[in-house]
């Protein structure tokens, strides 16, 4: 499992329609969100952007913080860590991961949320 389902249910009360609806529009919306910084990831890999690909991957980290993407937040949290530090070549190996664990992440959400 890839989802701290804690962090999800503490953003709304669950019991609530509202919420519950409120919720999986935010989910929707990760969905596409995070599309779209896989795509940039890729082109930042390949082109080897260490400036660019360490705000993507500050970018990424946030938002699985506040989803409780639990592995996902720990990739990047260490791909982060290490264009930091000047190791882009170690950065692009763990960013490799990113989207497969996104992946997995995506149909572990749709399981609970649609889609």
């Amino acid at each position: 499992m890839h989802i701290d389902w804690s962090r999800i249910e503490s953003l709304v009360d669950i019991d609530d329609p509202d919420d519950r609806a409120w919720l999986k529009d935010m989910v929707v919306s990760l969905f596409e969100n995070m599309t779209v910084r896989i795509q940039n990831l890729h082109q930042f890999m390949e082109a080897k952007q260490a400036k660019e690909l360490q705000s993507e991957l500050h970018q990424i980290k946030g938002v699985a913080s506040n989803f409780g993407l639990s592995t996902l937040s720990k990739i990047v949290i260490d791909a982060e860590a290490k264009v930091k530090a000047g190791e882009l070549d170690a950065s692009i190996a763990e960013c490799t991961q990113v989207a497969p664990v996104w992946e997995e992440t995506k149909t572990e959400l749709k399981e609970r949320f649609g889609n």
